[in-house]
């Protein structure tokens, strides 16, 4: 199952991605895989996880490579393989810069297999997008089965949204299902009404001060108990719309 988180910068897409994790690994989906697609990575942060070496250089370092025991394609697979961050319930690897100035198009052909390859070892991967969508339009994923679009109530981020969802149609992205999912970071506001998209809303995630503060304790948001954060129990409740055979 593939998810995709994606939003405006500064909404909350990497706590959202982290959360959503919990939430698949609490509901038995293991082993789970997160992508890191922002060039400033820092889902890792959130996982506990050792910072693994972006995908991305591996276009400068492969590319003028010829010759050699391997072929490229062999060689661009161990690479990837080699560059993930094994957690217990979740492993990582991070994108890290995109593309330089030269043609690519051959060896983001491979890492797209390499990472579709890696991908099929596990039963669900959630994909932390940088702002915007760039990761997605260059189909660096087959596929998406769950597009999550992170956003907040205020009228210029419910319409960053729909920004997001009109260019996902516009690129024709192979998207299954498209969801809303609300921060609410501010107290004291009134809930929203009907979403005028009509983008079936996943979860509304209330205001929740000891997200932060787990944070900065440098704590996995992986092991985060039930009960002790209310925007992680929201997710988690609503986690199994995501999953095959729900009723909802």
């Amino acid at each position: 199952m593939m998810v995709a988180v994606a939003g405006k910068g500064g909404v909350g897409k990497t706590t959202c991605s982290a959360l959503l994790l919990r939430a698949l690994a609490l509901a038995g989906v293991r082993p789970l895989l997160a992508v890191d697609a922002d060039p400033n990575a820092n889902l890792h942060l959130l996982l506990s996880l050792p910072l693994p070496e972006g995908l991305g250089s591996l276009r400068e370092e492969l590319l003028p490579a010829s010759g050699g025991a391997l072929p490229l394609e062999d060689r661009l697979a161990a690479e990837v393989q080699r560059r993930v961050s094994e957690g217990d319930a979740v492993d990582l690897v991070s994108m890290g810069r995109g593309e330089g100035p030269g043609c690519y198009c051959y060896v983001n052909n491979l890492l797209r297999q390499s990472l579709s390859r890696l991908e099929g070892s596990y039963r669900a991967v959630v994909v932390d997008n940088e702002a915007g969508m760039e990761h997605l339009s260059r189909r660096n994923v087959r596929r998406i089965d769950h597009l999550v679009l992170v956003g907040d109530p205020a009228p210029r981020g419910l319409a960053a949204v729909a920004a997001i969802r009109d260019l996902a149609r516009d690129l024709s992205l192979p998207v299954g299902n498209a969801w809303l999912l609300l921060n609410r970071p501010y107290v004291g506001r009134d809930r929203c009404g009907t979403d005028p998209m009509g983008l079936p809303l996943l979860a509304e995630l209330p205001h929740d001060p000891s997200l932060p503060a787990w944070e900065a304790e440098g704590r996995s948001f992986l092991d985060l108990p039930a009960g002790a954060s209310p925007a992680a129990d929201a997710i988690a409740a609503a986690v199994g719309s995501l999953l095959p055979g729900d009723s909802r």
